[in-house]
């Protein structure tokens, strides 16, 4: 998260406190809600969901258990390290992405993990993209799981 503040001069305890309060607002979460996993190598049971061969490469939706629950992760097997592998997470069934987490290859070559759910509003796909900018539309995608 980024803070911006203006150029007028103000009391360190008001920078201080507006930072605490921006900070408490921008990363409060609803009871309940889900969250993203930020390391899924640690997770237990894990399996391949679905995969794609693509121009020598392979992206993957991989799945296991993490801390008793669930959660899905998109992962490229020999992927360039200036390439992207993304995660895509419908939660509505729409089968459009409403969050996704993208990871530079060279950094680490699998994203960070989402919760799982049961019944068919949630849904993952994973691809590898060349501009972080793009999502998976772009980045021959494997199909939604």
């Amino acid at each position: 998260m980024s803070v911006h503040l203006s150029k007028r001069r103000i009391s360190m305890s008001v920078g201080i406190a507006a930072v605490a309060v921006a900070t408490s607002v921008a990363t409060a979460v609803p009871a309940g809600a889900d969250t993203w996993l930020s390391d899924p190598g640690g997770c237990t049971n894990v399996q391949t969901a679905v995969q794609r061969d693509v121009n020598g490469y392979t992206v993957q939706i991989r799945y296991g258990t993490c801390g008793g629950r669930q959660h899905g992760w998109g992962r490229v097997i020999n992927g360039r390290g200036d390439y992207y592998v993304v995660l895509e997470v419908d939660t509505n069934g729409d089968r459009q992405w409403d969050t996704l987490d993208t990871k530079l290859i060279s950094s680490r070559n699998y994203t960070r993990g989402y919760p799982t759910a049961s019944g068919s509003t949630r849904a993952f796909r994973a691809c590898v993209i060349k501009n972080k900018t793009w999502d998976c539309a772009a980045g021959s995608p494997t199909g939604w799981w």
